[in-house]
């Protein structure tokens, strides 16, 4: 494992938690009582994204890509459910905003890690 592979995964962890944080104190009390559906498949994807993330760095090869392309379906999940909570109006436009651009940014994180392993395979 190089110095950037460990500056990635540093990178990655912290940005998964801080957006952990942030939907459970600004999103995830604004959901309605009626929508709870939403918000323990939301909470759900966001821990499987972690723990998918924590198996990737304990993998390496075919493994890894594995829960990389798995990563990635966690976040479309989560993306989803955050356009569905979006189009039910019940969170503030700027949370959801900040929370989606969060995630982008994790997103462009895990494709461009995927890239990597991706490369190093050729």
């Amino acid at each position: 494992m190089s110095l950037s592979d460990t500056n990635q995964e540093f990178k990655i962890y912290n940005k998964i938690t801080d957006y952990m944080h942030y939907v459970r104190k600004y999103v995830v009390p604004m959901i309605p009582s009626v929508h709870r559906d939403l918000r323990i498949h939301l909470l759900d994807e966001i821990y499987y994204l972690s723990k998918n993330m924590f198996a990737s760095v304990c993998n390496k090869g075919n493994v890894r890509m594995k829960y990389l392309v798995e990563m990635q379906v966690n976040l479309s999940m989560i993306d989803m459910i955050m356009l569905e909570l979006k189009s039910l109006k019940c969170i503030r436009k700027h949370h959801l905003e900040f929370s989606l651009l969060k995630l982008s940014e994790i997103k462009n994180i895990i494709y461009s890690w995927k890239l990597n392993e991706e490369q190093k395979k050729k």
